[in-house]
């Protein structure tokens, strides 16, 4: 079984406690599983979920001619410059990547 498989089963085992409204200690007593494993799995669980959370996300974009006035889109403390013929699919991406730093 490969590390990724391990991962995708451990998190699913979390999940499935998280979701079942038992204990901690219950829910290992049903499962056949320590209460150490447990918590084992949901502190890496966490720190899996904050590592993807912190990951930054570059989008390449056109350099603007000189001529061009950009419309200036804000959100939050941040802005982002749309130039005639930008492609919605980027501005989706972009969007999606600010969202995502503010979970």
């Amino acid at each position: 079984m490969t590390l990724e498989e391990q991962s995708m089963i451990r998190r699913q085992q979390v999940n499935d406690f998280r979701a079942s409204g038992l204990t901690a200690t219950a829910w290992c007593t049903e499962h056949n599983l320590s209460i150490s494993t447990l918590r084992y799995w949901l502190t890496k669980c966490n720190r899996e979920n904050k590592a993807g959370l912190k990951q930054e996300t570059f989008i390449e974009l056109k350099q603007p001619s000189l001529k061009e006035v950009p419309v200036i889109l804000k959100i939050g403390v941040i802005s982002i410059e749309l130039y005639s013929g930008f492609q919605a699919e980027t501005l989706r991406e972009a969007i999606a990547a600010i969202r995502s730093t503010w979970v």
